[in-house]
């Protein structure tokens, strides 16, 4: 009689300090620079081996739990390439909001590939599961690498960055996704007239190195929060509460809808929360985080 096996992992989110689109490329995606961090907070996968087949569930009923999940694919890609007779199933609790450009599927898909090569004692290395994760995403490999990160390609370029940044994070999401394909569409269309210049991200690198909460916010950048904050006005209305209730800067996380302030402590950010859910109303979703990072 065989033993299930279980294991647990934390899927942190992130957000994108910085996101400049560097150029659409001939295959159809976006050559881009980006720093992301990851923060203490998001999904718990739990994975259990089962005699063949990959199984899902998910608390929240909103999300798919068939091939069209990033979390299936990725497992499912994963015993292929190691011609796993085994099966597993997946476990999925999710805090984190959905299509909100904080990395959550990119997450998930990432630890359930460090998950299953554990619990399927596959002893594949860094790379064999890095070049997995390009295969299914632009933003996998950050989550495998740890920490933030200087990221380029299409994101899966992955280059640690030194991180002494002491801040908290307040994310807020307005309760619907932006699609990233229209996003980038958007972008295309409108980058001419709409997209500010980009400032140096090596002034966001250095502001980081030093803890110059000042620094970062002057940093910040997002080429598409301009195309989307122009279709859905309530994103700039969420930042401008946020710095009127004190965030030192406030931006759209990837391709948003999230948004997000820093502040120097948590106790402003958590009154700058209950200010803006005040505003907003009490079903906002908004969440106090630290970074995820190792300060160094």
């Amino acid at each position: 009689m065989s033993t299930q096996a279980q294991l647990s992992l934390f899927s942190p989110i992130k957000v994108n300090l910085y996101l400049r689109i560097v150029r659409k490329r001939p295959d159809g995606y976006h050559d881009l620079e980006t720093v992301m961090a990851p923060l203490d907070f998001g999904d718990t996968l739990t994975f259990a081996t089962a005699e063949r087949g990959i199984t899902m569930s998910c608390d929240n009923p909103a999300l798919p739990t068939d091939d069209t999940n990033l979390v299936v694919r990725a497992a499912k890609r994963l015993a292929e390439r190691f011609a796993v007779k085994r099966g597993a199933h997946i476990a999925l609790t999710k805090r984190a909001p959905l299509a909100a450009g904080v990395g959550g599927g990119s997450s998930n898909a990432a630890f359930t590939l460090l998950g299953l090569n554990e619990l399927w004692q596959l002893g594949a290395t860094a790379t064999q599961l890095g070049e997995i994760a390009a295969s299914l995403g632009s933003d996998i490999n950050f989550f495998m690498a740890g920490g933030a990160a200087l990221c380029h390609g299409r994101g899966e370029q992955v280059k640690k960055i030194l991180f002494r940044l002491k801040a908290f994070v307040l994310l807020v999401n307005p309760g619907f996704g932006i699609s990233t394909k229209w996003a980038y569409e958007s972008w295309a269309k409108t980058a001419s007239r709409l997209t500010a210049p980009a400032p140096d991200v090596t002034l966001l690198l250095r502001a980081l190195e030093t803890n110059d909460l000042a620094g970062v916010c002057a940093a910040l950048y997002n080429s598409l929060e301009a195309p989307s904050a122009g279709k859905f006005l309530v994103l700039e209305l969420l930042k401008r509460a946020m710095r009127d209730a004190g965030a030192a800067g406030a931006l759209m996380s990837g391709s948003g809808a999230s948004v997000f302030g820093l502040f120097a402590n948590a106790a402003d950010a958590e009154r700058a929360a209950a200010r803006v859910r005040a505003e907003f109303g009490p079903s906002l979703w908004t969440r106090v985080c630290g970074f995820g990072c190792p300060v160094v």
